[in-house]
């Protein structure tokens, strides 16, 4: 409702009441009354108060005003009291308009649980309302979510836990605005992302007196962003990181690697016999071939390893983070998995086909301190190998 409660969207006076005490005054009452009566006894503004469900006439007590006769209506809730005030004179004047407007009150309370989202109303750190959409939203009942109060926190994520809480301490606190978006985890396992819009009212001293909100269901937008920014960083085809997403992830490896004084190999790789196998058996062979060769490659590395497509036959693999005394060891290691991998021939559609590929190698601090000399570095040890023969690898040598 963009910041606006249905206390003060309604058209009538409404006041909040607890244990006898004002706590919230809508703009209406505060107009009908001539003053803000938070923080009153409600006996004080109303004369003729009485605790009942029925309606009834009292006086409002008015400011620099004649008191006005009124009808009361008062709706108990655990405690507190939603009373709703109304001009006498013009109920006797126009019932029906009166008859409408308790119409438009039941039409509004039957929207708020069709919206696609989960309506709340939190005083202090206890539920005292939420809408029937928490069951297909977040898998429990209403009345099982009121009743324990400790329940949200814990369908919070333990990774976005920590950070939730203190985002929501702060917004209490009137230090911070909005959440960020979060996921909870659903009693059937199942995550969900929530987008948690919420509005505090508060008292003179600025304790928060009621809280009211609405929780979105956007596990599906998250979702689409994911598959978005996959897409632009990795390769189509092989599913591996493309050459955007290795170009910065060598930057950082090589700031990494001045701070922590470690070593980076990169490998660059290209296919001996790619064109041939394009002319003599079509690109849906060269399609197969590339995905074959990709999943090799990843069995081939480290998890810790970068793997990615350069374009075409040509792939790039970053060792990064290496312990300088054992670097070496760990990209001759890589090299002859990699030979390993290629010995065997890839099955395209029952034909056994043998790939070759050249390998350059490029490393931090020997052959450069900067991420784009390093790969071409890399770039020109593997044309030096492609020179020596299929199926070689050359270490850059300046």
């Amino acid at each position: 409702m963009d910041g606006q409660s249905l206390f003060d969207a309604a058209p009538e006076a409404l006041l909040l009441v607890d244990e006898d005490l004002i706590l919230h005054a809508n703009a209406r009452a505060i107009a009908l009354s001539g003053r803000d009566p938070r923080g009153w006894e409600i006996s004080d503004l109303i004369d003729g108060w009485i605790r009942t469900e029925e309606p009834f006439e009292a006086t409002l007590l008015r400011s620099r005003a004649e008191p006005l006769p009124i009808e009361v209506r008062a709706q108990h809730t655990e405690g507190r009291v939603v009373v709703s005030i109304r001009d006498a004179r013009e109920l006797r004047a126009g019932r029906e308009a009166v008859s409408q407007l308790f119409e438009a009150e039941a039409r509004y309370r039957s929207l708020v649980e069709q919206v696609p989202a989960v309506v709340y109303e939190d005083r202090g750190h206890t539920t005292i309302y939420v809408s029937p959409q928490i069951e297909d939203i977040l898998g429990v009942t209403p009345e099982s979510y009121m009743q324990d109060s400790g329940m949200w926190l814990r369908m919070v994520h333990p990774d976005d836990r920590e950070w939730v809480q203190a985002q929501s301490e702060a917004f209490l606190a009137g230090e911070g605005g909005d959440l960020d978006d979060y996921r909870m985890v659903r009693p059937d396992g199942r995550v969900v992302w929530v987008r948690d819009r919420a509005y505090a009212y508060r008292d003179d001293g600025g304790r928060v007196i009621l809280e009211q909100g609405l929780l979105f269901d956007v596990t599906e937008l998250k979702e689409a962003e994911a598959r978005v920014t996959h897409m632009a960083y990795h390769d189509a085809l092989t599913g591996l990181a493309n050459r955007e997403l290795f170009q910065e992830s060598l930057l950082l490896a090589v700031e990494r690697a001045r701070r922590d004084q470690t070593s980076i190999g990169v490998l660059y790789l290209d296919l001996d016999n790619f064109k041939h196998l394009n002319d003599t058996m079509g690109h849906h062979a060269g399609d197969q071939l590339l995905v074959g060769l990709a999943e090799r490659l990843r069995r081939s590395t480290r998890d810790v390893d970068l793997v990615a497509r350069q374009s075409g036959d040509e792939f790039l693999i970053l060792l990064a983070d290496l312990d300088p005394v054992d670097a070496p060891g760990v990209i001759a290691l890589v090299l002859e998995r990699i030979g390993e991998a290629l010995e065997d021939p890839f099955d395209l559609d029952g034909t056994a086909f043998r790939a070759h590929g050249s390998i350059g190698i490029s490393r931090f601090p020997d052959d450069s301190h900067d991420a784009g000399t390093l790969l071409r570095h890399a770039d020109a040890a593997m044309y030096e190998a492609k020179r020596t023969g299929p199926g070689s690898y050359r270490y850059y040598a300046a």
